[in-house]
């Protein structure tokens, strides 16, 4: 058959849009094909920080009720699930009129986006920190003022508040950031939202639960500050993509101008609620956690390298040769973030339960050997 000729008044393809075209897709190192690849060993999947265990209990048994029950999948999910908003409400300590539920906290922060940027402003950001956001900020056309201090393992808001300027109209904090575990307190974080009231200050806080620091009471004081959060890291809901952000009553209704409200499947929405029901659950896993610390801090201690804990769930650790390290780690069945390219000498260890981190702790032995 011969091929179709175009016509030639127009482009053989349609054109890409500008704002997107100078764009690099986003890079989600993983470790899942080489876990697939190797079956024969057990694997800790450390490098996305997420959960070590499975949610609760209470997660599967709703789940598996609401399919075995006259589930209705072909329905489009509750557009607002108020069973889940006071949940989450109760939770946060916020009013319901405050929280707009989205498809994992990576949806809010693009809504945030979406809804705020135009091609004029800038956007300001600590770095290191977390990328999918910066790319967020950019394919909405605005400029992006990455700040890099003289130690960025080191939290200060000085250099962060100097390239603030009258086109800043977000200023991004991942609280506590990954991948350095910077943590910036409250107070820190108001002052920046009284000294800049035309900006949004965004304090990501995806590792809440585990640092027990937040800026959500914020939100009731001033107009501009966004919470955002996930179920993704301490609630191990990550494979069901639901968060939540919290902000004041103005801006979540300029939110929701954007906002796709059946963007949460109902299953994420029932294992939210099931989840914030089992609260003990989640609180023995974070408890575990932090004793992990002591565990890895010892070892390092013991073979004299540096680390960093953090008030997220991972500590980062300094090796001579960080990708060769994290190449022999995952021939372990130890999956860990080489973080060297920003952070020299650093690797990323996520932290789960004693009892998994002495069996991480082992093979990492084996392999300094």
């Amino acid at each position: 058959m011969e091929a179709r000729k175009s016509h030639p008044l127009l482009n053989p393809n349609p054109l890409i849009s500008q704002r997107v075209a100078h764009l690099k897709p986003y890079d989600p190192v993983s470790s899942l094909d080489t876990i697939k690849h190797n079956p024969k060993i057990s694997h800790y999947k450390l490098d996305w920080n997420e959960t070590t265990v499975p949610p609760s209990p209470k997660v599967k048994e709703t789940l598996l009720h609401y399919l075995s029950n006259g589930s209705k999948l072909n329905w489009y999910p509750e557009m607002f699930n108020r069973k889940l908003f006071e949940r989450i409400a109760d939770y946060v300590g916020c009013q319901v009129s405050q929280l707009l539920v989205t498809n994992g906290s990576d949806d809010a922060l693009d809504l945030v986006c979406q809804t705020y940027l135009d091609a004029e402003d800038n956007v300001v950001s600590p770095v290191p920190t977390y990328n999918h956001f910066l790319q967020f900020a950019e394919r909405t056309g605005a400029r992006i003022k990455r700040v890099l201090g003289d130690n960025p393992l080191v939290p200060s808001l000085k250099d962060v508040s100097k390239q603030v300027d009258d086109h800043t109209k977000i200023i991004y904090l991942a609280n506590p950031n990954n991948p350095t575990g910077n943590l910036y307190s409250p107070a820190e974080v108001l002052q920046l939202a009284l000294r800049f009231p035309h900006a949004l200050v965004v304090s990501d806080e995806a590792y809440f639960e585990f640092a027990g620091t937040s800026c959500a009471k914020l939100c009731e004081e001033v107009d501009n500050i966004v919470v955002t959060r996930s179920f993704s890291k301490c609630f191990g809901l990550a494979g069901l993509r639901i968060g939540y952000l919290v902000t004041s009553d103005t801006v979540a209704d300029n939110l929701r101008r954007v906002h796709n409200p059946k963007s949460v499947n109902m299953l994420a929405q029932l294992a939210a609620i099931a989840a914030l029901e089992d609260l003990p659950y989640y609180k023995s896993y974070i408890r575990s956690v932090k004793r992990s610390v002591s565990i890895v801090r010892r070892f390092c201690d013991k073979h004299d390298l540096p680390c960093w804990p953090t008030a997220a769930n991972f500590i980062l650790i300094q090796f001579e040769d960080a990708p060769a390290m994290a190449k022999r780690l995952a021939d372990v069945g130890v999956h860990v973030r080489d973080r060297s390219r920003h952070l020299p000498g650093i690797i990323r260890l996520g932290l789960g339960t004693e009892e998994q981190t002495k069996e991480i702790m082992a093979r990492m032995e084996s392999v300094l050997s």
